[in-house]
């Protein structure tokens, strides 16, 4: 009886056609002739693991392209595989195997199902999980790093953010972040159910606490944990924003631009954007659901990469992640690679390392339950004539880098096709410009104040390009208001809005201060 339906077999037929010329992180190849290789194990391993795929035995490169060149005894060779690959393994791995025809010639076609999580990792007996264990990398098969290996074993009990944290309870749970979390999900939904129930309550609604009532598990902690019980247990568990001036990685850093961000996640999503909106010039402008009116898709995209980046993370890696800001580019360097591959990103769907973390995001409106998010930052990029992101996805390594390149020809207003690298650091100085004297406004300074710690003399030039910009934008306010025109007027930052409360969107900006003469 055939392991296969005939319409299965046309749409494996299919892929081999399509996948002919090349190898990848679902199709390999494999010559096979007239007996079974060893590295078929290999693959069969690193597909359990990871994805699943196809194995073509019988084929042999010739150029750059595999050609069928048939399997010399394709009955025996079946038979052999079926009698082999349940001893093989510490599980059998989920196969059917069928002998077909390719251009009249016998060939063999494995199809190789990812293993459920509960015996993962799929490896070789013999070798033991270190040597005889694999994942995909591309069209190649790799062996498992330890870290891979502690990620299954903890996925077997669960999700790695189900795990319970020993020594913590109720009482670790910071009280304001969980009036945040009902503050945002009544925006979404004023009538959720959850909205009514108590600490205790809420955090079992969400499955966040063990069965004792009291222990919280890893994502309950990283979500609504005191900063010092989450720095306790999680002590990589940071997100460092770091101005790097130039191109370059480790060049010319920015302290007084950088800041390593602590705290629970909820916190850490409002602090990063916070930070970002100042130095992008994003004005304190929100509507009552806590999203940017008249947003641009690079805007929208930075929010994505921030909830992406701390909605996928491996909690239990040795590095924090990062946010590097560079003249030309934003880079999202996140610790755990993507388990969804890059190449599939255009399609739905999405695999989530932290599911319990990743309902929470979804159920106040900072992710899309659909795992469209970054397809749809790209087309709204694509649309504004942005640049597209660009990943890094390193599985050995274990980390995802996203790359937005921001529109520099947007931000400086030139009419020009080509942006120099002479304009990008022209306009990455006028953006650190208007950062620094956010940040040194912390505390009210007049305007002698501001043009003395930039170091400029020309009045008319700081309020055309840096104060006007940075009040218009509501980055910047007057100490008062009343009085645009005194002559002890200073300007303090504004306070971006509390993200979890309504804000009133219609705000009226600021006065020009171009004509006055007496602000100092």
């Amino acid at each position: 009886m055939s392991a296969f339906k005939d319409t299965e077999i046309g749409e494996l037929l299919k892929k081999v056609k399509e996948g002919i010329s090349r190898e990848g992180s679902t199709i390999e190849y494999k010559l096979c002739k007239s007996e079974l290789s060893k590295d078929l194990w290999e693959t069969i391993s690193a597909f359990s693991n990871e994805g699943g795929g196809l194995i073509l035995l019988g084929y042999e490169k010739i150029g750059d392209k595999y050609v069928p060149v048939s399997v010399k005894n394709p009955s025996k060779t079946l038979d052999d595989f079926t009698s082999l690959v349940g001893q093989k393994f510490n599980y059998c791995p989920i196969i059917r195997a069928e002998i077909l025809e390719d251009e009249s010639k016998p060939i063999i076609i494995i199809d190789v199902k990812e293993a459920p999580k509960h015996q993962k990792p799929i490896y070789i007996k013999d070798a033991g999980p270190i040597k005889g264990g694999f994942k995909r990398l591309g069209a190649t098969d790799i062996r498992l790093t330890d870290s891979d290996i502690a990620r299954y074993y903890q996925e077997r009990s669960g999700s790695i953010d189900a795990q319970l944290i020993p020594g913590t309870k109720l009482e670790d749970v910071d009280k304001k972040t969980i009036e945040s979390f009902r503050n945002l999900r009544k925006l979404i939904k004023p009538d959720a159910p959850e909205l009514l129930f108590n600490d205790y309550e809420l955090l079992k609604a969400y499955d966040l606490l063990a069965s004792d009532g009291n222990t919280i598990n890893a994502a309950g902690l990283l979500l609504f944990g005191q900063e010092s019980i989450v720095k306790r247990h999680f002590p990589a568990m940071r997100l460092d924003i770091i101005r790097i001036k130039g191109t370059e990685w480790g060049k010319d850093r920015d302290p007084f631009l950088s800041r390593d961000l602590r705290g629970n996640l909820l916190n850490l999503w409002s602090s990063a954007l916070d930070l970002l909106d100042r130095f992008f010039l994003i004005p304190f402008k929100l509507d009552e659901r806590m999203m940017r009116n008249e947003e641009t898709a690079h805007r929208k995209a930075l929010r994505e990469a921030v909830t992406n980046l701390l909605m996928h993370q491996n909690y239990f890696h040795y590095s924090p992640s990062q946010v590097r800001v560079y003249n030309d580019r934003v880079e999202f360097y996140n610790p755990g690679y993507s388990l969804k591959d890059p190449a599939q990103f255009d399609s739905p769907g999405s695999k989530l390392r932290n599911p319990l973390i990743a309902a929470v995001f979804y159920d106040i409106g900072w992710a899309e339950a659909k795992g469209t998010g970054i397809n749809t930052t790209r087309e709204g990029l694509q649309a504004e004539g942005y640049p597209p992101p660009e990943y890094a996805n390193d599985m050995k390594g274990d980390t995802f880098t996203l790359i937005l390149r921001y529109p520099i020809e947007q931000v400086t207003r030139q009419d020009t096709e080509q942006v120099t690298e002479h304009v990008a650091e022209h306009v990455a100085d006028l953006m650190d410009r208007s950062a620094r004297v956010v940040e040194f406004c912390n505390q009210p300074r007049s305007l002698r104040e501001i043009m003395g710690f930039l170091g400029l003399k020309h009045r008319p030039s700081f309020l055309e390009s840096v104060l006007n910009p940075l009040l218009e934008a509501g980055l910047l306010k007057r100490a008062i208001p009343d009085k645009p025109k005194s002559r002890f007027q200073k300007y303090v930052a504004a306070k971006a809005p509390d993200r979890s409360t309504p804000v009133n969107s219609g705000q009226k900006r600021g006065r020009n201060e171009q004509g006055g003469r007496k602000n100092d």
